[in-house]
């Protein structure tokens, strides 16, 4: 790594949601002093939701520290909630960052490893709920920042996180610059990207479609409350 440079650690693993990792990542490669690295629970060739091919440079043990760690969200965070030397891993790489963030169900990866205690944070509006059975202060905003924990909702929340977070440790000029390079300039045609927004029979009928996919990973993470023991030591000081 450079002198000078602020260290930035993705995480990128299989079933990633790629908008999650890819607005960031592309905010993130144009600050001049900032330098990415990307690394994963395996490397190699990996598969995103849909399927596309991508390259994971590093593992995540590679690392020790950062200045920005950052995890993205997808169905592929199952796996590592399942594998709790992985959230060990990623709890001491997050002990020795000086910022912990995420987009979408990143944060639920971040809480499963401890990082979230006693902290505010949000996620995907769907899995808010499964956010605060693991002992975390939920807000339903776009971006939440909570002093060195910054995290964001879902998916396309992603931009807005990004460039905030350049805002905050760059300053205004940089993140404008960007924002206007970039042409982020936001006219959702359909203006139901939130549930306060959406017809309600929409938001029951998504939650209905999307039941089984919860109740897999609420099961996932009433199992790991069992074998990772940092997670009640949380809750009880949270």
């Amino acid at each position: 790594m450079q002198e000078g440079k602020r260290k930035v650690l993705m995480l990128l693993f299989p079933r990633v949601t790629i908008l999650d990792f890819i607005a960031p990542y592309d905010v993130f490669r144009y600050v001049p002093n900032w330098e990415v690295h990307v690394a994963g629970p395996t490397k190699g060739l990996i598969q995103a939701e849909g399927g596309l091919g991508l390259e994971v440079p590093d593992l995540l043990q590679d690392h020790e520290s950062a200045d920005i760690l950052f995890i993205p969200g997808g169905a592929g965070i199952n796996a590592m909630l399942e594998d709790v030397e992985f959230l060990n891993q990623l709890r001491t790489v997050g002990d020795n960052t000086k910022y912990v963030t995420s987009v979408c169900t990143g944060s639920l990866l971040l809480a499963a490893a401890g990082l979230l205690a006693g902290y505010s944070a949000t996620t995907h509006w769907r899995s808010l709920p499964l956010l605060q059975e693991l002992g975390v202060e939920t807000r339903d905003e776009r971006v939440v920042m909570d002093r060195n924990r910054i995290t964001a909702g879902g998916i396309t929340s992603g931009m807005d996180f990004a460039l905030e977070l350049v805002k905050q440790l760059e300053g205004p000029e940089v993140a404008s610059r960007l924002e206007l390079w970039l042409q982020y300039d936001p006219a959702p045609p359909m203006k139901t990207g939130h549930p306060n927004l959406a017809d309600p029979a929409m938001v029951a009928r998504l939650k209905e479609d999307t039941q089984n996919g919860f109740d897999i990973r609420r099961n996932i993470l009433e199992q790991l409350k069992e074998k990772a023991p940092w997670l009640g030591k949380n809750r009880e000081s949270s």
